[in-house]
């Protein structure tokens, strides 16, 4: 065999996945930003049972069976926390992929 298999080499070449990762993450906002663009989301009461797509938690509010969301531009409803975190990584809706931000184009 004139050349071997080294799984060190294997283990720590980037493949696909890890360059569109890091593309994501240079395309995503700043903390400042996050927190600018989530405070400025409407802020809706949600009922019947709605659940927020990133944690897959239901809306609750404190002693009450309805509760409260972030509205993204595209309509969906996600926690303030939650969509935080998203938006820290990605600059989309995690549900349709739709800009949010409006710094970029609407992924397909």
């Amino acid at each position: 065999m004139d050349e071997m298999f080294d799984l060190d080499m294997a283990l720590t070449m980037p493949d696909d996945s890890t360059v569109e990762l890091s593309k994501h993450r240079r395309d995503a906002l700043s903390t400042a930003a996050v927190c600018e663009l989530v405070g400025e989301m409407p802020t809706v009461v949600v009922g019947g049972g709605g659940r927020c797509a990133v944690c897959m938690e239901g809306f609750q509010l404190d002693g009450g069976g309805a509760g409260g969301g972030k509205k993204v531009p595209c309509g969906h409803i996600f926690h303030e926390n939650c969509i935080s975190q998203w938006l820290s990584v990605h600059d989309s809706c995690p549900l349709c992929r739709g800009n949010v931000s409006g710094a970029g184009k609407v992924v397909s």
